[in-house]
């Protein structure tokens, strides 16, 4: 996906911080989101910035920070942003979709979302470590 990122970088005085190293060489990250207007918000690099209203588009070094800004924009502004996009960016220019992947975030309940680790008993029926001890099995297999 080499779509082409469009919008305006938030209005940020700067800071000590800024893109590592590794943002040019292996991958940066990128959010974009659609704001009703203009309003301040905390970058997770730290200091505030505010947001153009329309179209912004913010590199970040890692993708925990643009997963920390994305809960931001949908907690704590009225009305709550939740149109945001997380991007891969590559050095070459190409970019990868990777948040929402399928256009619900994680924490919400999809049809098509398999479970991952999901046993099927409640917390009183888990087996006795004492018992599963020596046996070869791990406690969440028995």
């Amino acid at each position: 996906m080499s779509d082409e990122l469009t919008g305006q970088p938030p209005i940020f005085g700067g800071s000590t911080g800024g893109l590592l190293t590794k943002a040019e060489v292996e991958e940066k990250y990128a959010i974009t989101w659609t704001s009703s207007k203009e309003q301040v918000f905390e970058m997770p690099t730290g200091g505030a910035a505010i947001m153009n209203q329309g179209e912004n588009l913010l590199y970040l070094a890692r993708k925990e920070q643009c997963l920390a800004l994305g809960t931001q924009l949908r907690t704590k502004f009225k009305p709550k942003i939740d149109n945001f996009k997380i991007y891969r960016v590559f050095p070459d220019g190409s970019n990868e979709y990777l948040h929402p992947k399928d256009g619900v975030f994680p924490e919400k309940v999809n049809e098509g979302r398999p479970f991952v680790g999901k046993i099927d008993r409640n917390i009183g029926s888990n087996p006795d470590p004492a018992t599963v001890k020596f046996t070869g099995k791990n406690t969440y297999d028995a």
